[in-house]
């Protein structure tokens, strides 16, 4: 069944509440006064239409099946160690994490176990000892575990997320398609490192993938692969990939990231909102996973089930809804956008238009009424054009009248 996901949560809304909130500023600008309150109420319509979708209740139910799921908030160390050291620790927090879940599951209740971007930096592909620990951690479950890991080659590194399957390793692997500039890679180095040296603490660019966000997971209890959107970090901000994966098939979202560098900055309750907002979207449940915090499991109506703290160690279970229809947001993609775009674009100009015309008008009645006589607009103006009527007369007393 179709939502109306989009109403509450897609594009659409931030380009009515950008473009809405800018059709405001500029009407009331240019408008007379006499104006404003029609403006006023024109803008907020233009905001208010989109965000009444909020009240219309979404569809949560599982269309598919449920994906029986863990998702692994490993942790990082506390103190300056870098290097070697504190990748193997990292990795360590993650398969001890997964190991803590056979406390609440036996071996074979899960489907998936998720661990965040960056879980090792030690990629087990090429590390016997970062092989040997991931695949502990999956045996022990008996479940895959999807691992964010880097893959380094000559021109750079690939930011990776593997289906590691139990005794078999790494099956699949998506690479991130959107690295984020000046963070993960420099564009035009040297132009850039003429104004700053600091671009070279970005040592190694990261290199683009090329295939779309989605990591097929064999499900034996479902008798099935079953695709999931695999958006890295920052790419949760893209709209087109998320809406490539589920168009394509995914029926869940998971949004692996590393918040550790932000701290107790905004930053990870800010991504947290964003995977909400694509959660309700494209009408899909979605779990945003983090080395750190914050990490939460969203139902496909945006509310958050559960949600973990900054810089702690900390595991999530969940029974989550796989969903296979599309949202007005999935099929009309980026045309409601366009259209407010251009609507706002038109209201505007078609107000410069009126009130540039309405100002020629006001300069030709003026300079008119500059060059000729006015008419004279009262019984006073008339008597006060009439000769010497700007003269006071003496009066005459009885004796001039005589005289004269």
């Amino acid at each position: 069944m179709l939502t109306l996901a989009w109403l509450a949560g897609a594009p659409l809304v931030s380009a009515a509440v950008a473009f809405g909130g800018f059709t405001l500023a500029a009407t009331l600008t240019l408008v007379r006064a006499h104006r404003l309150r029609s403006a006023a109420l024109t803008a907020a319509a233009t905001i208010a239409l989109p965000l009444a979708g909020a009240a219309i209740p979404l569809d949560t139910d599982p269309q598919s099946g449920t994906l029986r799921l863990a998702a692994v908030q490993g942790n990082v160390p506390d103190d300056d160690t870098q290097g070697p050291s504190r990748s193997r620790v990292i990795l360590d927090n993650h398969v001890a994490g997964t190991l803590a879940l056979l406390d609440q599951v036996a071996p074979g209740d899960l489907d998936v176990v998720l661990w965040p971007e960056n879980a090792t930096d030690i990629d087990p592909r090429a590390d016997d000892d970062a092989w040997r620990a991931v695949d502990e951690a999956a045996q022990a479950l008996d479940a895959p575990i999807l691992v964010g890991t880097d893959r380094y080659i000559d021109a750079g590194r690939y930011n990776d997320m593997l289906l590691w399957e139990p005794g078999d390793g790494p099956t699949f692997s998506y690479s991130k398609q959107r690295p984020a500039p000046f963070g993960e890679y420099i564009p035009l180095r040297p132009f850039v490192r003429l104004f700053s040296a600091e671009v070279d603490r970005v040592s190694i660019d990261m290199i683009p993938g090329q295939e779309p966000a989605i990591v097929p997971i064999l499900v034996p209890r479902l008798d099935r692969d079953v695709p999931v959107a695999t958006v890295i970090c920052f790419e949760v901000v893209y709209d087109a990939l998320i809406r490539d994966a589920v168009v394509q098939g995914a029926e869940l979202i998971v949004v692996p990231t590393n918040n550790a560098s932000f701290g107790f900055t905004a930053e990870s309750t800010q991504q947290l909102a964003m995977s909400r907002l694509r959660a309700v979207e494209h009408g899909r449940a979605t779990v945003q996973i983090s080395t750190v915090g914050v990490s939460a499991i969203i139902a496909p109506d945006g509310s958050v089930l559960q949600q973990t703290q900054l810089f702690t160690s900390d595991q999530m279970l969940a029974a989550l809804p796989l969903r296979t229809s599309l949202t007005p947001a999935d099929q009309l993609g980026e045309w409601p956008t366009i259209a407010i775009v251009a609507l706002s674009l038109v209201a505007l100009l078609s107000r410069l238009v009126t009130t540039l015309g309405s100002s020629r008008r006001d300069r030709a009645a003026i300079a008119s009424g500059a060059t000729g006589p006015a008419e004279p607009s009262s019984e006073l103006d008339r008597r006060s054009t009439q000769p010497g009527a700007g003269t006071r007369q003496p009066e005459l007393d009885d004796a001039d009248a005589t005289a004269n």
